[in-house]
């Protein structure tokens, strides 16, 4: 897996991208293997609270070495969409940035786990989205989606945009962002795992469990993860992703 990388991008925000990406860099770390994260963009910073952001989660997570301003080269405080807040903040975002710290992190790893923010489309510049930035980065992409009610057509119209720009996809992964109480609810949830496992043309694991109190147990419920099927199958897709681009 030397020098390999993930994406890690969502059907929408809030899905659970951070804790896919710190599951998986933790699970990784554990099997021995040398890992890197970053968060290029996050908005909602608070300047005081850093160390609860997700690029603060993910520095944590795996005791990482590495400066927070290397982790996430670009961070706004307002809880609105990157390039709105850029300008906001009177500031441009640069891919090129981005891809030079990405590459420097890189060759001091075996394998970088990247999270985007917000979805594929979502605007960085005023003529670069999200795609564009895995494009420049050239990474396989996981995508994490919900695996309730409206997750079907969220998930299969992320993944005709990756498959329209040929950007090679290696896993759906479905999360509970809530709670899944009433018998509605199950039937709801088995059936947009159903669908998708036949319809998504990817390998489609979870879901994974709803987690109530987040995000104040961050850690524990990413150490239980790191030991769940999903994420153990999700690192055996990423090593043969590894193997296939070599």
């Amino acid at each position: 897996m030397m020098n390999h990388g993930i994406f890690i991008t969502g059907t929408d925000t809030g899905v659970g991208k951070t804790l896919v990406t710190a599951a998986l860099a933790l699970h990784l770390k554990k099997r021995g293997h040398s890992v890197g994260v970053m968060k290029p963009i996050e908005t909602g910073v608070v300047a005081a609270k850093l160390k609860h952001s997700d690029a603060g989660r993910l520095q944590a997570i795996l005791d990482s070495d590495e400066p927070l301003g290397a982790i996430c080269p670009y961070r706004f405080e307002l809880p609105v969409a990157p390039l709105a807040a850029a300008q906001i903040k009177k500031q441009a975002i640069q891919p090129e940035t981005i891809r030079r710290v990405y590459r420097l992190l890189a060759g001091r790893y075996d394998c970088m786990v990247v999270e985007g923010v917000g979805g594929v489309h979502v605007p960085i510049t005023q003529s670069h989205n999200v795609m564009d930035l895995v494009k420049q980065l050239r990474l396989p992409v996981v995508i994490v989606g919900r695996s309730g009610l409206g997750g079907i057509n969220h998930a299969l119209l992320t993944i005709e945009a990756l498959r329209r720009n040929k950007i090679p996809i290696v896993a759906l992964v479905l999360n509970r962002t809530d709670p899944v109480r009433s018998a509605i609810a199950h039937i709801q949830e088995r059936s947009t795992v159903a669908m998708l496992s036949k319809q998504a043309g990817v390998p489609v694991l979870g879901p994974l469990p709803y987690e109530s109190g987040m995000p104040g147990r961050f850690r524990p419920t990413v150490a239980r993860l790191t030991r769940s099927s999903a994420i153990k199958k999700l690192a055996m897709l990423l090593q043969k992703s590894a193997r296939q681009s070599r």
